[in-house]
């Protein structure tokens, strides 16, 4: 009985261990992103609204009827092209007062030379009445020039981004917004800590907060010499040199403060903390199992894929920025960085990188 008992034990023990060295070794699948050469930036990051340095609102310069209008919404205008023309009742009284005060100067002008010939005035006198008498003249040939109306004309070349007046109506109040697409700015507030890092001339790269693909580059162009105190904040102007950005747009903009050429990049999405240090996963070569005492090296594989295994790499860093992080020590250029499926790895285990596919074409179809 008992040496049946041992068999049985033996028995399980050895099935035991079969199943032990039959068990697969669990692969994770990753992705992985070559280690390259490349350019990493240091950037500040806020938000702002785009404006135009050139803007105008078109106001008349008395209550007037709108007449005609010449211009609407998103038209392009040259300076002194016609906008809207305008009657003002105004205007005209100030024609009628205008020619009356030329007529009242005459007349004295001509008594006061009678007096004059008969020594009763001055020189001096003469001429003032006469100087006034001019100026009226002058007065009464720019009111005549508006008599009864007033036109409206841009005052430089730019588009119609606004038209508040119709036909009929009294406009007394803004009547167009003119402005000139071709000098767009974003100014923005920065914190006091940045003041040493912002400088004239830094490159900004501006994307609409609303559709990303909508997206602009600029340059700092001033700098405002002071700290608000209220806000602990100095204004940068960005002076906005290209893309399809518009007046009134709200936009993140990104100021590029520091840049590191030629450095080694490893992917942002690969960069890991553990205890607050950067680290990263590269796939490497599974090291060949060690044989035991007495026995011979194992032969690799026919394929000679000895497989590959996760090694983790604690990492000297430098700049970041969204796509990249420069890498001052701990991997190479051309190593294997895991960008994907390294959350939960340890130090060697055992990993498989994935591979696309190949694409699939229904029979009889065209690859195309």
């Amino acid at each position: 009985m008992w040496v049946l008992i041992w068999g049985l034990m033996a028995c399980s023990g050895s099935s035991d261990g079969d199943d032990s060295e039959d068990t697969p070794v669990p692969v994770t699948v990753v992705r992985t992103e070559d280690v390259r050469e490349g350019a990493v930036t240091d950037v500040l990051s806020t938000t702002s609204v785009v404006e135009a340095e050139r803007a105008a609102d078109i106001v008349p310069i008395a209550p007037g009827v709108v007449l005609s209008i010449h211009a609407d919404d998103g038209d392009p205008v040259k300076r002194g092209d016609l906008l809207a023309v305008l009657e003002s009742v105004s205007l005209s009284a100030g024609a009628e007062r205008s020619r009356a005060e030329v007529g009242r100067l005459q007349k004295q002008v001509e008594d006061m030379k009678k007096l004059a010939s008969r020594g009763a005035v001055s020189a001096r006198e003469l001429e003032d009445l006469e100087y006034q008498l001019q100026a009226a003249k002058t007065n009464a040939r720019e009111a005549q020039r508006s008599f009864g109306q007033t036109r409206l004309t841009a005052p430089f070349d730019g588009v119609v981004a606004r038209r508040d007046v119709k036909v009929g109506q009294l406009a007394n109040s803004t009547a167009f917004r003119i402005v000139d697409l071709g000098t767009l700015k974003v100014v923005v507030d920065l914190p006091e800590r940045d003041v040493g890092r912002v400088q004239v001339g830094q490159r900004v790269k501006l994307e609409s907060a609303y559709d990303p693909e909508i997206r602009g580059e600029g340059t700092v162009t001033r700098l405002s010499p002071v700290i608000d105190a209220t806000t602990g904040t100095f204004r940068a102007t960005v002076e906005v040199t290209d893309g399809s950005l518009r007046p009134g747009q709200f936009v993140n903009t990104r100021i590029e403060v520091d840049r590191h050429d030629g450095v080694t990049v490893v992917p942002r999405e690969a960069l890991m903390w553990e205890d607050g240090r950067p680290v990263v996963f590269v796939m490497v070569p599974a090291p060949p199992p060690e044989p035991e005492e007495g026995e011979e090296a194992p032969k690799p594989e026919p394929s000679g894929d000895p497989g590959f295994v996760a090694s983790r790499k604690p990492l000297e860093i430098g700049l970041l920025d969204d796509d990249g992080v420069e890498v001052l020590s701990g991997v190479a250029s051309g190593d294997a960085v895991i960008t994907v499926g390294q959350s939960n790895l340890k130090d060697g285990a055992r990993v498989r990188a994935v591979e696309d596919g190949p694409t699939l074409v229904p029979e009889g179809g065209d690859a195309g």
